[in-house]
This record gives C-alpha cells, sequence and structure tokens, in this order.
C-alpha cells in the first residue's frame, strides 16, 4: 500500500484535536521456533502494521494478508509502560510494552523502495522521548 494513502486513512481516523508527527510500516514475525512445531505456516503468522505516532499516543493499524486495513488500536503514551528501540541497518526491532500486560514486537522499516512509509529518527527519537523505557 503506498505511503500517501496510509497517511490520508491514518489522518481520517485520527483523534478530534490530535495531530499526526509521522508513520512507519513494521512487520510482527513469530518466533524461529515455531517453524519447527508449524513449518512453513509459520509464514502465515506475519503481521503487517502501520503504526502512527500522534502528540496523544500511538496509533497501531493491522493489515490483513490481503494489505487491508483490519483492526486499529490507539494507546496514549501513559498507557504503554515502556517502549525500546533498538538498531538496525534494514528494519530496527522495537518493543512495546502495555499497561493491560501485552507485548508487541515488531520491526519497524528503516530502507526500501520509496512507496514504503519507513521509520524516520525524528519519529524514533519522539517515541523514545514521550514513552519511558525499562
Amino acid at each position: 500500500m503506498h505511503k500517501d494513502e496510509v497517511q490520508k486513512h491514518i489522518e481520517k481516523h485520527l483523534a478530534e484535536g490530535d495531530e499526526l508527527i509521522g508513520f512507519f510500516q513494521a512487520t510482527y514475525t513469530p518466533s524461529f521456533w515455531w517453524f519447527f512445531l508449524v513449518g512453513p505456516l509459520m509464514f502465515a503468522g506475519i503481521r503487517t502494521y502501520f503504526i502512527g505516532v500522534s502528540k496523544q499516543g500511538l496509533y497501531f493499524y493491522k493489515l490483513t494478508l490481503m494489505g487491508k486495513f483490519r483492526e486499529a488500536d490507539f494507546f496514549k503514551y501513559d498507557e504503554i509502560e515502556s517502549a525500546k528501540v533498538g538498531g538496525g541497518i534494514l528494519a530496527r526491532p522495537m518493543v512495546f510494552r502495555f499497561a493491560n500486560g501485552k507485548k508487541l514486537k515488531v520491526k519497524g522499516q528503516l530502507k526500501g523502495i520509496e512507496k514504503i512509509a519507513k521509520l524516520t529518527p525524528e519519529v524514533s527519537d519522539y517515541i523514545r522521548s514521550n514513552i519511558a523505557t525499562p
């Protein structure tokens, strides 16, 4: 999905009075150990997210296998206990821990073709500055 279409979708679903800082594409991949349990079906567990960073919090848009928007979750910054942002060349690993006990491990896209929404240093710094790290 082209990043301009994604930006329109995210801006259309922002809460009233909220302002979009940036957004990026991220991918969740199941642990490699699942390959030994279910074989190549493990790759059906790969999920793509678009994460919108706004002044009030983070928007997590989960895509279907066909690339359409399915679910959206919004977490204010005080509802996110911690966010670890690692280093990487092509993708940056990120771990979000939420106040409800859930955890999400994704890899934010850093490089790629022009139409893909990438994680910029400004957006990464904004996430780090608004969410405490453990």
